[in-house]
């Protein structure tokens, strides 16, 4: 572990004479948790905002918390957050006199930057010239190769020539594996590795096609791909009067995707000499182009080194602009990186701002929590928040651009929050951002708490000795040890059965003292009553699914919960024991658990459920000590907290309620506990009345949308002839191509069109024997 501290250094060049204005109102050409973060720090600098909007974010975060906020079009975001000619009219409009870019979208454009320059606004971000010199990453390799030959580049190629043959030339030259990268491109997009020849066209057209939606640039770069690399990255800030600074450096080597999803600074693998090294090459680099603003230049590190060394380092990029992960930065130095930008972009110099003797300030990790499958290769997830209760504790910072209520859509990052923990040492900053996830409550959709809580339990993560292939490792040992221990006999296992159980009678107890406070008559007669004799205890057929890490997906078991609420201490004085209308508290249950069977029935026929209880599994009692039910403007119930009792432990549990609820289910339930290391249990109630869904044993032939998605292209036209894992249809979801392959061998039949927007649950094709 490097020493807490290391001085922090500055360089002067020769710039322009700075133009010194006051900012008195700045536009937001950004969305969600990046407008919202901007908007914050305006209000105490007494600063009006300006947000800007798509059709359906009316109501939205960043719009409710600016002054003011102009519409700019549809949610695609070619056609509003790309436009240059609606951000500038929306600037004039609004009179703003100056734009804060945010991250993404046009923060890298110059021709965005020249245009607000032109139109007489104040661009908060580099000067055109050094986005065009050093932002895209082809001109960056030629620059500094040209003026700071001092500063290591990794082997590629950057040349004009963008033809696929040109390009797949260069990387057998290169030799595999190779990194095809979108020179525009940022935040994990327009990236792919290649291993062999076989596949470089097919995938140079994929991240071309996808450099030219997000970022309106299809050019490529090729290079070598270190496969031990650490992405280590260092800030830097520079200004209108020649001053380059540097704050540190972040680790960014937990990746999916090519996209970060834990950093943390100090980085573990740092030593002084190496920061030294480093964060001066960092600075070089802003020093040879003016750089003016807030900007991070980034590195690969090779893993493979000799103990006692330092390892060798190469340039990899330079983003000129606010990167997600800048607030761990902000607490190790205690400075607010907006209002530096602000502070920069008057004219002002940060000499005197910023200590050329900075120390570091204890340690920070940031997690990034995303609406997306880490059991199906993270892939992004849509739907709606329906609750979300961030854990309020001193060293806690939650960026977020969402409330309960929000829709994660396909148009955008899938991101729900940025979750920051800041603590005295590397140590206990784990713990505490180990307590945040697993106390926080994001319920209703798929996300990645639960897997980022068992990223932070790895003994790999704890030792600080870990790269940018860490995740995928840890996948596959997952994977392997759940293979060597049997998926039904393995200790996970076992406590995602315990999870599963409690939930079930959570869920049970919630659904009863539902019914129980909407009764108006009949509200003395015990739950379980009926009017003939032996039928005391009522019956639940549920559907449970833990939404866990595991690299095994748990698509849901079917259970039996029989059970009989026997007394209630809240409403002692009613007959029977139980209140006139409504009191639930201190009800007990006793309950017996079973794993179901269904009855055998004829192929193809759709009769109502029916099941047979195959093996009991656990039997007890519980104590439902309290119910809160939450409700929205209408007044239906969207979820609420029961504390239970069971085995003499008494727990909370949160419930969010789902209002699109299918056809099978009188239910449907995501249940949270602060003791369940992130994940979330979903539970539907299985209406016995309703049919079942229909022969499952096509599912390897339908292929149903599992999000919202938009067809690029059919692979496969209907009548195709194809063998599993040929791809069918290309499609696009929040900025991601991905390529639908058939699972088994048949004939196609399609049914979309290119450029369809589709929901999910569609089917979009279906392959014949």
């Amino acid at each position: 572990m490097p020493p807490p501290s290391a001085p922090s250094t500055a360089t002067t060049t020769t710039t322009p004479t700075p133009t010194r204005r006051r900012i008195a109102k700045i536009l937001i050409a950004n969305r969600a948790e990046i407008a919202v973060r901007v908007i914050k720090t305006c209000r105490v600098l007494g600063i009006s905002t300006v947000a800007v909007y798509t059709d359906g974010e009316e109501s939205a975060p960043h719009v409710r918390l600016a002054d003011e906020a102009v519409h700019i079009g549809p949610p695609q975001a070619s056609e509003s957050f790309l436009r240059i000619d609606k951000i500038i009219a929306a600037c004039k409009l609004s009179g703003a006199d100056a734009v804060h870019p945010g991250y993404g979208f046009l923060s890298e454009n110059p021709d965005f930057a020249r245009a607000c320059e032109k139109n007489g606004i104040i661009f908060i971000g580099p000067r055109p010239e050094s986005i065009e010199a050093i932002g895209d990453k082809i001109s960056s390799k030629k620059l500094l190769a040209a003026k700071a030959p001092e500063v290591p580049l990794l082997p590629g190629y950057n040349g004009d020539d963008q033809s696929v043959e040109r390009l797949t030339k260069e990387a057998i030259r290169i030799g595999f594996p190779v990194l095809l990268k979108a020179s525009a491109g940022g935040g994990g997009k327009g990236m792919r590795i290649v291993r062999d020849a076989n596949s470089i066209a097919e995938e140079i057209a994929a991240v071309q096609g996808e450099a030219k939606r997000s970022f309106g640039d299809s050019r490529l770069l090729v290079e070598k791909y270190i496969e031990s690399a650490r992405h280590i990255e260092v800030q830097i800030f520079g200004d209108q009067h020649g001053n380059v600074f540097h704050c540190f450096e972040r680790e960014c080597s937990v990746q999916r995707r090519h996209q970060k999803i834990i950093e943390e600074t100090p980085s573990p693998l740092m030593t002084p000499s190496l920061r030294a090294k480093m964060t001066g090459a960092a600075v070089t680099i802003g020093s040879t182009i003016n750089y003016v603003g807030a900007g991070t230049v980034e590195f690969i590190v090779d893993g493979a080194y000799t103990p006692g060394q330092d390892p060798k380092f190469y340039f990899l990029e330079v983003n000129t602009r606010l990167q997600v992960e800048h607030p761990i930065s902000e607490c190790i130095t205690g400075l607010d990186f907006v209002e530096l930008q602000i502070w920069v972009a008057s004219g002002n110099s940060l000499d005197g701002r910023l200590s050329r003797n900075m120390e570091i300030k204890g340690h920070a990790i940031e997690c990034r929590v995303y609406a997306e499958d880490p059991n199906n290769d993270f892939f992004p997830c849509t739907g709606t928040v329906k609750r979300w209760r961030p854990l309020v504790a001193p060293g806690l910072r939650y960026d977020s651009g969402i409330t309960e209520g929000s829709e994660i859509s396909i148009n955008y990052d899938p991101m729900i929050s940025k979750l920051i923990a800041h603590a005295p040492t590397r140590d206990d900053c784990i713990a505490l951002m180990r307590k945040a996830l697993t106390s926080t409550e994001v319920l209703g959709l798929t996300n990645n708490v639960a897997f980022l809580v068992a990223t932070l339990d790895t003994p790999e993560f704890h030792s600080g000795r870990y790269d940018t292939s860490f995740v995928a490792r840890f996948k596959a040992a997952a994977a392997a040890a759940l293979a060597a221990q049997g998926a039904s006999g393995s200790a996970a296992a076992a406590t995602a059965d315990a999870k599963r159980h409690a939930a079930a009678v959570v869920a049970t107890f919630w659904t009863w003292a539902l019914r129980t406070r909407t009764r108006k008559t009949w509200g003395h007669v015990p739950s379980g009553f009926r009017n003939m004799p032996g039928a005391a205890t009522q019956r639940r057929i549920l559907d449970v699914a833990v939404r866990r890490f595991e690299p095994e997906s748990d698509k849901g078991r079917r259970l039996a919960l029989e059970y009989d609420v026997t007394r209630s201490k809240a409403g002692a004085g009613a007959p029977g024991g139980y209140s006139v209308v409504g009191a639930v508290d201190g009800a007990e249950i006793r309950y017996a658990l079973s794993s179901v069977k269904p009855v055998e029935v004829k192929k193809g026929a759709k009769p109502p459920i029916r099941t047979v209880n195959d093996k009991e599994l656990v039997s007890g009692s519980a104590v439902l000590w309290n119910v809160q039910f939450e409700a929205d403007e209408s007044s239906r119930v969207t979820g609420g907290i029961v504390k239970l009792q069971c085995d003499g432990i008494s727990r909370f549990y949160s419930v969010a309620v789902s209002s699109d609820v299918p056809d099978t289910y009188t239910d449907l339930l995501d249940v949270h506990c602060r003791d369940w290391d992130g994940e979330t249990v979903s539970v539907g109630v299985v209406d016995p009345l309703r049919s079942a869904a229909g022969d499952a044993g096509n599912e390897e032939r339908v292929h149903i949308t599992p999000m919202p998605c938009r067809i690029l292209a059919i692979n496969a036209p209907t009548g195709s002839k194809v063998q599993p894992g040929d791809a069918i249809l290309t499609v696009e979801s929040m900025k991601m191509e991905t390529k639908i392959r058939a699972r088994v061998a048949g004939t196609v039949s399609i049914k979309v069109a290119v450029n369809d927007v589709v929901n999910a649950g569609v089917v979009i094709a279906e392959i014949d024997e």
